[in-house]
């Protein structure tokens, strides 16, 4: 069955309801991305921290600073985490309304190849963005490892 020709003026309708939210996917990601790098960063001075207050020469005053200086990195590693769970939600929902908006459309047609791929595509990102969810909790369940001595002994102590 033939389809109708799409008119430019729709396309460019279309086209223009998509830009917005595929901004909001673009900048999500890149966000994303930095707290990848920051959350690389401090987890690194992290288990620096957590080597110095295990050593043995390391002075009693300082091994108090470094309790205090590590609960605010735990504190902060875990407001990344948070933020991460919720920019990857952010995405999720932005690609959402992409296709909502593509779907909506009763001039363009993307044809049964179309719309499987794109599926897939969706499928795939889906993935991505749960699998990394995944792995943020993996990281913060190790950094609270690294952390379980430094904290059992100010429980113990205090």
């Amino acid at each position: 069955m033939p389809q109708a020709p799409v008119s430019f003026g729709n396309v460019t309708s279309i086209i223009g309801s998509v830009v917005a939210p595929v901004g909001l996917i673009t900048t999500t990601a890149i966000l994303l991305s930095a707290y990848t790098g920051k959350y690389t960063a401090i987890a690194s001075q992290l288990r620096q921290m957590t080597a110095e207050y295990r050593a043995t020469v390391t002075a009693a005053p300082r091994r108090e600073s470094l309790k205090r200086q590590l609960r605010l990195f735990h504190r902060r590693i875990s407001a990344m985490w948070g933020a991460s769970a919720l920019l990857s939600l952010a995405l999720l929902s932005f690609i959402a309304t992409v296709l909502a908006v593509l779907f909506a459309s009763q001039t363009v047609r993307l044809g049964p190849l179309g719309i499987l791929m794109l599926l897939v595509g969706l499928a795939f990102v889906a993935g991505a963005v749960g699998l990394e969810l995944y792995e943020i909790g993996l990281a913060r369940t190790t950094t609270a490892g690294e952390l379980a001595d430094v904290f059992e002994e100010t429980a113990g102590g205090a």
